[in-house]
C-alpha cells in the first residue's frame, strides 16, 4: 500500500477489487472522508438450505477486496435447551408423570476465522451463539414462554467496532429483523425460469406441446409469485429492501438480455436488481458454508464479486438506520 494514502484511497481501491469502479467510490469516500457505519445485513428467502454456498461466496468476496466481515450464525439447539422446564412443568399442572429430563447445555459459542488476508486487513470470521433464550418462568398470555434476544443485541454490539459488515444466519430466513439488521436484502431460489407458459400433454404420437415463449416481464411477475410470495403471506410490518438476487439450481434457459428485461421490470416493482447466480453445487450441502480451502480459490470468489461489488454499493448508499 502506497504511503501516506488517504482513507478514501484506500477504500476504493479495495472496493474495485471487488468489483466496484474505482473513480467512483473514491468521489463518494472523498465526499465525506469518513468511514461507513458498519452494516448488519439479514438475507430473507422462503427457504435457506441451498443458499449458504451464495452467501459465503458474497462474504468471501469483500474478504477478499479487504473488508471485515462477520458471518453471525445462530445456534441450533436454543428449543430444546430452554423448553425442557416449560414440559415438565406442564406435566405437573396437568397431574401426569414425566419421566425427569436432564437440563440440556446450552451450546458454548464458537468462533473461526474462514479466511484472512496475509497482507491485508481483509478477514472472513464464522461466529455461532446463542441468539435468544425462553425464560419458562415468565410466560405470555398463551402459556408460551416469552423470548429474550438480549443474546444477539449482544453479539451484534460486541461485532460492530471489529467488522465492516457483519451478516446475521438465522436457522429461519423468512422473516426481517428490526431488532438488529439495518439492511435486508432477498433471495431467490429458482429451480425452473419460467420463460414459458404451462406445456400441454397431447394423447397420441404427438407428444407433448412446448408452452408459449413468456416476455420477460412476465417472467419477473411469475418469479415474484412464485419465488417471493412468503414476503407478503404474513401481516409483517413495511419493511424497507435493499435489493434482490437470483440463484438457479441449473443453467439459465435465457440469454443476458432475456435476464436484462427481467431485471428491468424487477425494478420497476421496487426490488432492486443486484445479479444472478448459479448453484455451485446442486443438490448443495444442507446449510453448509464453502469449506474453507473454497474460500481461498481465487476462482470462486471471482463468481461472486460481481454480486458482491453491487451489493456493497446499494448498502452504502442508503443511511446506516434501523429498519
Amino acid at each position: 500500500m502506497p504511503k501516506n494514502q488517504s482513507t478514501a484511497a484506500q477504500s476504493a481501491r479495495r472496493a474495485s477489487r471487488s468489483g466496484e469502479k474505482y473513480t467512483e467510490v473514491l468521489r463518494r469516500a472523498r465526499a465525506g472522508d469518513a468511514p461507513h457505519a458498519p452494516h448488519v445485513l439479514r438475507f430473507l428467502a422462503e427457504r435457506s438450505g441451498n443458499l449458504y454456498y451464495l452467501v459465503g461466496g458474497i462474504a468471501a468476496a469483500w474478504a477478499h477486496s479487504g473488508q471485515r466481515v462477520l458471518l453471525l450464525e445462530e445456534a441450533e439447539d436454543y428449543w430444546r435447551w430452554t423448553m425442557n422446564g416449560v414440559f415438565d412443568r406442564r406435566s405437573r399442572r396437568g397431574g401426569r408423570r414425566k419421566k425427569e429430563i436432564e437440563p440440556a447445555t446450552p451450546p458454548e459459542p464458537t468462533t473461526s476465522t474462514l479466511w484472512a488476508s496475509p497482507d491485508g486487513p481483509g478477514v472472513l470470521v464464522h461466529h455461532t451463539c446463542m441468539w435468544e433464550v425462553r425464560h419458562p418462568s415468565r410466560e405470555s398470555d398463551r402459556g408460551l414462554p416469552r423470548t429474550d434476544r438480549s443474546p444477539l443485541t449482544a453479539a451484534v454490539a460486541d461485532a460492530l467496532d471489529a467488522y465492516d459488515v457483519i451478516v446475521l444466519l438465522p436457522r429461519y430466513w423468512s422473516y426481517p429483523d428490526r431488532e438488529s439488521a439495518t439492511a435486508h436484502v432477498v433471495l431467490g431460489e429458482i429451480d425452473i425460469l419460467p420463460h414459458t407458459d404451462c406445456r400441454t400433454a397431447l394423447p397420441g404420437p404427438g407428444g407433448e406441446e412446448m408452452g408459449v415463449p413468456l416476455s420477460p416481464e412476465q417472467s419477473a411477475a411469475v418469479l415474484r409469485e412464485r419465488c417471493l410470495g412468503f414476503l407478503f403471506g404474513s401481516p409483517h410490518l413495511p419493511i424497507h429492501l435493499d435489493g434482490v438476487i437470483w440463484q438457479s439450481n441449473g443453467e439459465l434457459p435465457v440469454d443476458e438480455d432475456y435476464l436484462a428485461g427481467v431485471d428491468r421490470d424487477m425494478n420497476r416493482a421496487g426490488l432492486r436488481p443486484l445479479g444472478w447466480a448459479i448453484s455451485e453445487r446442486w443438490p448443495s450441502p444442507h446449510r453448509e458454508l464453502p469449506e474453507p480451502g473454497r474460500l481461498k480459490d481465487l476462482s470462486f470468489v471471482q463468481r461472486y464479486q460481481p454480486i458482491a461489488g453491487r451489493l456493497r454499493t446499494a448498502l452504502d448508499a442508503r443511511p446506516a438506520r434501523r429498519n
